[in-house]
C-alpha cells in the first residue's frame, strides 16, 4: 500500500511538468487530458487515475505554481541578510521570478483561469496575494528600516512582478531591473504606527 502511493506521488511531478508544458505551447483551454495521456506516453485511463478531470489537474498545477511563488519569496527573505544591499536583495528576487518562462505562462494562464470563471482558483490567489504581500514586507523590514511600514511597497512590488512578468513574456526588455529595485527600495514609507 505505501508503495503504490510512493510510486503515485513520484509520477505526479512528470505529469504536473508535462502537463504545464503543453499548456502552455497550447493554451490551457486547447489543451485535453487526452492530449496531456498523449504527450506523456500513457493511457487516458492511467492519466485519469492520477486526475479525474481537467479542473483537478489545473487545481493541482495552481497548487504547485503558487507554491513555487512562495517558496521564491521565502528564498528572498532566507537570503536577505542586513549585510546584503536591499536593492540587489530585491532585484534578485525579482530576475528569480521573472525569468522562469514556463512558471510565468502558468502564472499568467492560471490569472486568466480565474478572471474568467474559475471560482476555487480566484479564491486561492485571493488568500494567496495578502500572504505574498506580508512574506515581502518581512524581507524588507530585513534589509531596510525595521521600523517602517512596507505594506504599500510590499503591494507595488507584487504589481511589479507581475507587470514585469507579462512584459517579459511579450519580449519587452527595454527595463532594468536593477534600476527598478534601486527605485523602490529608495521610496520612504512612514513610520509603523505600532
Amino acid at each position: 500500500m505505501a508503495r503504490q502511493r510512493k510510486k503515485r506521488e513520484a509520477r505526479i511531478p512528470e505529469i504536473i511538468d508535462g502537463a504545464s508544458k503543453l499548456m502552455v505551447e497550447k493554451g490551457v483551454a486547447n489543451t485535453s487530458l487526452a492530449d496531456i495521456a498523449s504527450e506523456l506516453g500513457i493511457s487516458k485511463g492511467t492519466l485519469f487515475y492520477y486526475y479525474p478531470s481537467k479542473a483537478d489537474l489545473i487545481f493541482d498545477i495552481s497548487e504547485r505554481h503558487l507554491e513555487h511563488m512562495t517558496e521564491r519569496i521565502f528564498s528572498w527573505i532566507d537570503e536577505s541578510g542586513a549585510t546584503k544591499e536591499p536593492s540587489k536583495v530585491l532585484q534578485m528576487a525579482m530576475e528569480t521570478i521573472i525569468s522562469s518562462e514556463t512558471r510565468g505562462h502558468i502564472h499568467v494562464y492560471l490569472i486568466q483561469e480565474a478572471l474568467t470563471g474559475n471560482e476555487q482558483l480566484r479564491h486561492r490567489f485571493l488568500e494567496e496575494y495578502p500572504e505574498w504581500a506580508r512574506m515581502i514586507e518581512e524581507g524588507l523590514r530585513r534589509v531596510m528600516d525595521p521600523d517602517r511600514d512596507y505594506s504599500v511597497l510590499a503591494r507595488l512590488i507584487l504589481a511589479a512582478i507581475d507587470g514585469f512578468l507579462l512584459q517579459n513574456l511579450l519580449g519587452t526588455t527595454d527595463v532594468s531591473l536593477g534600476d527598478v529595485s534601486r527605485y523602490l527600495t529608495s521610496l520612504e514609507p512612514p513610520v509603523s504606527r505600532a
